[in-house]
């Protein structure tokens, strides 16, 4: 086909065009062939010779947690870990043998932590062992021989030592279910974390695990840095003319610092009571749910779960019958027993089933259908109005008040205090107890509500469920006049790179369906006879009188054997509650201490409360 004049007058410019294109590009590859090689060739020469760059981190300093009076309950010691990376690893036998002959590492360990290898790329570090001694590190750094990779007996190629943070704690064991503690990120929480927050955790990376350390992970981890370096082909850094300035650094940022609402010095006081025993104390400000005090016994020493064997402390502390891991605190739901008398006492003064001066009368026990229930009171009481019957905790009166107002406005009422439904406390896995209904009943049981189910309940037993925090959230809305709260943690947090301080707002509370409102009048009535169980003679509590801090509260005792069960020993205990407030005029502290068969509440959990409440009142002053 042969082009015409015309046509080859048009083609000739974009031919020309064409060309022009070709010849820039070429000068293009041309210059970039030029900087490589000449510009940059003694860069990448270096790279030609086993070497490379690695981005050595640079750890971020995790976030401390303060109380509210300024006291650290956490902060952060450095520690130095045994890493291996597999990409410089040439002989794994022969470092293996290096590893345990003279760090006395065994070997069967070592073959264990070197098929995660295949879990993760070439280049990213195995942690060997954590936490090593100086004298391990001071070994390692001295045996990495720049010049002579590998000697007759030592290969320590891959091997080297890793800086990191480990926490640390004056006292490991006042606050260890609320405050939590970190562990190296597993596999499952990683894919879950990296999909939710990207770039902001990796393989190896300490993580938070229950607790505060947990809930607020991000805000405390902080962001690491790195600083890239040249390392030879077993890892060693090496220094060449005209590379560094090639070479970019990130500064880590470290972690926010919590303020805390919580009172060491009264979580010390839990603890030193609880030495032996089983159970919780919870502490709160009655007027915004701060919580003062959140202790669960046994307690666990934060302190061995980090080091080299922490593993090892955390395996024994989870397989133990004491449910060590367990915060009862918020975990556990027991029978509230006379803590109950509370609710039902409000529900029966406020729908008018009884007046304040309205009497009842006690002979020692309420015969109902065929059965005899019994007050604690052997003898009885005799005749019994509204604040005697709480202040000697008359069960015959209870019984009474529960059959007046039956089951499902009782359960209005112990929804107004909170009861049946987690309190939203900013901590993981919070049980909601238990207040029943004849609907619940009939849902899950597949029975119907029996009238003599509600006595039992009405003194607190049979059904009825609390934890130790949701009692201490009942006695707050008893003396607040009927105001709901949300217990929290966390009052706010300073970045530790600007000294800003941020005070976090309060959340509201949680919606309480269907529960009654309560009436403040009423409310005082009630607040003057738990004041009464503590001044008055009479009063199960009477013996924190000698104080002479004006408080109130109220005992309580649950059982723990049914008719027809079989116990042996401790087990047959009942357990001990006792529930306080103070001072009486503007209350500042509302307390529930719970005793695993501990006996009677006046006798197990009412002087912890009294040592609570004179603490903390004397360090307000």
């Amino acid at each position: 086909m042969e082009f015409g004049h015309s046509a080859q007058h048009e083609l000739e410019p974009r031919l020309k065009k064409f060309l022009v294109v070709i010849i820039a590009a070429l000068g293009l590859i041309a210059v970039r062939l030029y900087y490589l090689q000449v510009f940059k060739g003694t860069f990448y020469r270096l790279f030609s010779e086993e070497n490379s760059i690695r981005e050595i981190p640079q750890p971020a300093l995790r976030g401390m947690m303060l109380d509210r009076n300024g006291v650290s309950l956490v902060e952060n010691r450095p520690a130095f870990d045994l890493i291996l990376t597999p990409q410089y690893v040439d002989d794994p036998k022969k470092v293996f043998e290096t590893l345990e002959k003279h760090l006395d590492i065994p070997k069967e360990k070592l073959q264990a932590k070197w098929g995660e290898r295949f879990k993760q790329a070439a280049w990213q570090p195995i942690s060997i062992l954590k936490d090593v001694s100086m004298d391990r590190v001071s070994w390692v750094k001295a045996h990495k021989n720049p010049w002579d990779h590998v000697s007759e007996d030592i290969d320590l190629r891959g091997v080297d030592v890793r800086l990191r943070y480990e926490r640390e704690y004056d006292d490991g064991d006042i606050a260890s279910h609320v405050l939590g503690y970190v562990r190296e990120i597993d596999a499952p929480r990683l894919k879950d974390f990296q999909k939710k927050w990207p770039d902001r955790y990796r393989l190896g990376d300490d993580v938070g695990i229950r607790g505060l350390e947990e809930v607020w992970d991000l805000q405390l981890r902080g962001k690491d840095g790195f600083q890239q370096k040249v390392v030879n082909a077993v890892g060693r850094e090496i220094s060449y003319p005209g590379v560094e300035e090639e070479l970019t650094q990130r500064e880590p940022v470290n972690g926010e610092n919590l303020k805390l609402t919580l009172d060491g010095r009264l979580q010390k006081v839990a603890r030193d009571y609880f030495k032996g025993k089983t159970g919780a104390a919870v502490a709160v400000d009655p007027q915004d749910g701060a919580v003062l005090l959140l202790y669960s016994a046994p307690s666990f020493d934060l302190n061995l779960l980090g080091g080299e064997y922490g593993g090892e402390y955390w395996h024994e502390i989870s397989v133990r019958p004491e449910k060590f891991l367990l915060n009862r605190a918020i975990q556990s739901a027991y029978p509230p027993g006379s803590t109950y008398k509370i609710v039902n006492g409000t529900g029966a003064l406020q729908e008018g089933v009884v007046t304040p001066d309205e009497k009842i009368h006690c002979g020692g026990g309420l015969h109902f259908g065929n059965r005899l229930f019994r007050c604690w009171g052997a003898g009885g009481h005799g005749m019994v109005d509204y604040f005697r019957s709480l202040v000697a905790s008359c069960d015959v009166y209870y019984y009474t008040m529960g059959l007046r107002l039956g089951v499902d406005r009782l359960a209005r009422y112990a929804r107004a205090f909170g009861l049946g439904a987690p309190t939203g406390i900013d901590l993981p896995d919070e049980k909601g107890g238990l207040i029943p209904t004849s609907e619940w009943k009939l849902k899950y049981r597949k029975e119907p509500w029996h009238e003599g189910e509600t006595l039992s309940i009405a003194i607190g037993q049979g059904y009825d469920l609390m934890t130790p925090l949701q009692g201490a959230v009942m006695v707050s809305t008893a003396v607040n006049g009927g105001k709901p709260i949300r217990p929290y943690l966390v009052a706010g947090s300073t970045d530790t790179t600007t000294g800003e301080e941020s005070l976090f707002p309060l959340k509201p509370p949680p919606e309480r369906k269907d529960a009654a409102a309560l009436d403040p009048k009423i409310l005082e009535r009630v607040k003057a006879a738990m004041t009464g169980v503590v001044e008055n003679s009479e009063g199960t509590a009477h013996r924190l009188s000698a104080l002479k801090i004006p408080m109130g509260g109220k005992t309580g005792t649950s059982q723990v054997v049914s008719l027809g069960k079989v116990c042996r020993g401790n087990a047959c205990q009942d357990h001990a509650w006792y529930v306080a407030f103070a001072p009486v005029e503007n209350p500042k502290i509302a307390v529930a201490v719970f005793v695993e068969h501990g006996g009677h509440g006046s006798s197990a959990a009412a002087p912890l409360a009294g040592e609570l409440i004179k603490t903390y009142l004397e360090g307000d002053k």
